[in-house]
């Protein structure tokens, strides 16, 4: 909202103007009227001084930003002018009543005279301690009041106000006129709504304390200021409301880019994660597939390069497997570059692979493996699982082929105990498989693998004894045969 000075200037000599023709008006023609009751007037005092604490509070929550030593003392203001309100609202006529009134408006006044002053600049909000020292005054003058009327300086005298209680007032009404004064000057230079709010503020208090001396209780003019004063309270109020759903909306778009943010940051480590576990997909799979392959492929070259002078027609007739299996080799690598699993679909592929395997793995070299697939077991695992299961033999075969220096080997596929089945044996050397050191990359990969599957697996070796590597598959994990 942007107000111009010149217009708000002219609102503001509107509502003193107003007010104070209201006042005359009244005093000629309402003279002997007396409007008495007490339940309407200590509603509006109970309004009031709520709408002045709640606007305390507002301004103390503001008292970390710029101007805040302005907005702290005023909230300061406020905080006693509401306490004592209170106090007000219950109390009955007579002079702790007056004076509860004119107390109330007196300490507004102080607080909106010194938030004018430039030493309200300084850091009055870093004592933490004031507003509880304020609130603890207020209470105490309060009941003092309230317990002790017989105590108190005559304020009230057959219904009209006392010399003490009309300068009490008339103190107030000048300390509000100054703030609201200083108020338009700040809000000349600075042109800021709140400021314009402030002196609006001030004016109407002052104006109320102003036509406290001219009014007696419950006469036409007593009713006036106190309509003036619960206009103050409302715009009070409606600040107050209006700071309360400013933050309402601040926190509820902080809150949304929060859940913007924990979003984007679930979603980065979801991106991160499955490029993770890609990664270590990738690396598996070129461990336990392309690389077993080659290796097998270098053997058999070996094994080439001593028969082209031994039996130069079997030299011949295992090159041509070798190309082939190269020719495997480079598929599988372009659907790796490609970002495609190699995928076995049907039973005959995977008995098929298995065998190719196997005829790969022992080319002519001493380590012959026995292969056995039973077709109903084959029926049952899916195409990943078939694809894990060869990865997972390759893998088994290869290390018994590199390191175990076994004769023969055995692999089978088959079911057993509701479960599909894969055996990979062999009769050579073998390891301590009770210590982890002794496992390599290749028997973390079939463990993984396994884990992915939802399979069991089980890696049974001991030194002279051989290696047998178990894989269970549960059927259930399997789809039924078509």
């Amino acid at each position: 909202m942007n107000l111009k000075p010149v217009s708000s200037y002219g609102a503001l000599a509107g509502i003193a103007a107003g007010s104070l023709l209201t006042s005359l008006a009244l005093q000629f023609y309402w003279t002997d009227w007396r409007g008495q009751n007490m339940p309407l007037h200590s509603t509006i005092e109970a309004m009031g001084a709520m709408a002045a604490v709640a606007m305390a509070i507002v301004l103390l929550q503001r008292r970390q930003e710029k101007g805040g030593g302005k907005l702290f003392v005023l909230a300061m203001g406020f905080l006693g002018m509401g306490l004592l309100e209170w106090f007000h609202a219950i109390s009955q006529p007579g002079n702790s009543f007056v004076l509860l009134r004119s107390a109330a408006s007196l300490v507004g006044g102080v607080g909106f005279t010194l938030a004018c002053m430039p030493e309200s600049e300084r850091e009055w909000g870093g004592g933490t301690w004031i507003p509880w020292l304020v609130a603890a005054g207020a209470v105490a003058f309060g009941a003092w009041a309230l317990a002790s009327p017989g105590q108190l300086p005559e304020m009230e005298r057959n219904g009209e106000f006392t010399a003490a209680a009309v300068m009490i007032n008339l103190l107030a009404c000048v300390f509000f006129i100054a703030a609201a004064w200083r108020f338009l000057l700040d809000f000349r230079s600075s042109g800021k709504p709140e400021v314009f709010l402030f002196a609006c503020l001030a004016l109407l208090f002052g104006l109320a304390e102003l036509m406290f001396k001219y009014s007696a209780i419950w006469d036409p003019r007593w009713w006036l200021w106190h309509l003036l004063r619960l206009t103050a309270y409302l715009l009070v109020l409606g600040y107050g409301v209006r700071g309360y759903l400013q933050m309402v909306s601040g926190l509820r778009i902080a809150l949304t880019q929060t859940r913007r943010s924990e979003e984007a940051l679930r979603d980065s480590e979801e991106q991160l994660r499955q490029v993770l576990e890609e990664r270590e997909r990738i690396g598996r799979d070129l461990h336990d597939g392309i690389i077993q392959s080659v290796y097998a492929i270098g053997l058999r070259l070996k094994d080439c390069q001593r028969l082209i002078e031994e039996d130069r027609s079997e030299a011949i007739r295992q090159l041509g497997e070798v190309i082939a299996d190269v020719n495997a080799v480079i598929r599988d690598v372009r659907n790796y570059i490609l970002g495609l699993e190699p995928e076995i679909l049907t039973r005959q592929e995977l008995e098929a692979a298995l065998a190719a395997l196997v005829r790969t793995m022992e080319g002519a070299h001493a380590l012959h493996f026995e292969l056995q697939v039973d077709p109903t077991a084959a029926d049952q695992v899916t195409p990943e699982q078939a694809t894990h299961i060869l990865y997972i033999a390759r893998e088994a075969m290869s290390n018994s082929l590199r390191h175990s220096g076994a004769r023969t080997g055995f692999v089978s596929l088959r079911r057993d105990a509701g479960c599909v089945r894969l055996e990979v044996t062999d009769d050579g050397g073998g390891f301590d498989a009770t210590i982890p050191e002794e496992r390599g990359q290749g028997l973390r990969n079939i463990v993984a693998r396994a884990r992915k599957l939802g399979a069991h697996v089980e890696v049974i070796s001991e030194p002279g004894r051989g290696t047998r590597i178990v894989l269970d598959i549960p059927v259930e994990r399997a789809h039924a045969p078509a």
